[in-house]
């Protein structure tokens, strides 16, 4: 499950992501450790094909009960009925610089790429009683997430944004792809407050 990411604006395009999310909001933007129903930069797809900065809420509203749902499983995702037809008609990516899990010893552990380059990460929106929300897909863990956890986010390379964005058929191969991703991981320390 990915429950935390980290937005840091100084990561490669997040910079022009965050410049124009700033300019649609005209107030402060989170960014640093993001959480759960908060507003965040998501990326869909324009007219003019080009990804285009959209401010959604992290999580799916859920009338049941108070908690969100915030992840979705890539491999059932063309199934559930709560999913279905956001992946056919809605899809977005979440750029970040990192996403977070915890281990054992619930240690937070932040895992980026090497280069400290942005991720995509893929995702669904919708849009409910006036909002537009949005949830994480998960996936199988790789060799380096496996032993801190048994999901990770669904990493995708942008080579690949606007077939995940733009084409049905494609995004769908990219539900179960085998993450390749070359990430590291650091520990992250606790607050001493």
């Amino acid at each position: 499950m990915c429950g935390r990411y980290l937005f840091d604006p100084m990561t490669g395009e997040l910079k022009e992501y965050y410049k124009l999310a700033f300019q649609m909001k005209q107030d402060d933007l989170k960014t640093g450790e993001i959480f759960p129903s908060e507003e965040v930069i998501t990326l869909g797809s324009g007219p003019d094909q080009k990804l285009r900065v959209a401010l959604t809420t992290w999580g799916f509203s859920n009338h049941q009960n108070k908690q969100r749902l915030i992840n979705a499983r890539s491999e059932t995702v063309e199934e559930k009925p709560t999913f279905r037809e956001e992946f056919r008609r809605h899809r977005c990516l979440f750029p970040m610089s990192g996403f977070y899990e915890w281990n054992k010893d619930k240690e937070r552990i932040l895992f980026t790429y090497p280069d400290e380059r942005e991720m995509y990460v893929a995702g669904l929106y919708r849009v409910k009683d006036g909002q537009t929300e949005s949830v994480i897909l998960t996936t199988e863990p790789n060799e380096l997430v496996e032993p801190i956890h048994n999901r990770m986010p669904l990493i995708i390379d942008k080579k690949d944004a606007r077939d995940w964005l733009e084409n049905t058929e494609k995004a769908a191969l990219l539900l179960h792809k085998t993450d390749e991703s070359k990430l590291v991981l650091q520990k992250i320390p606790k607050d001493k407050n």
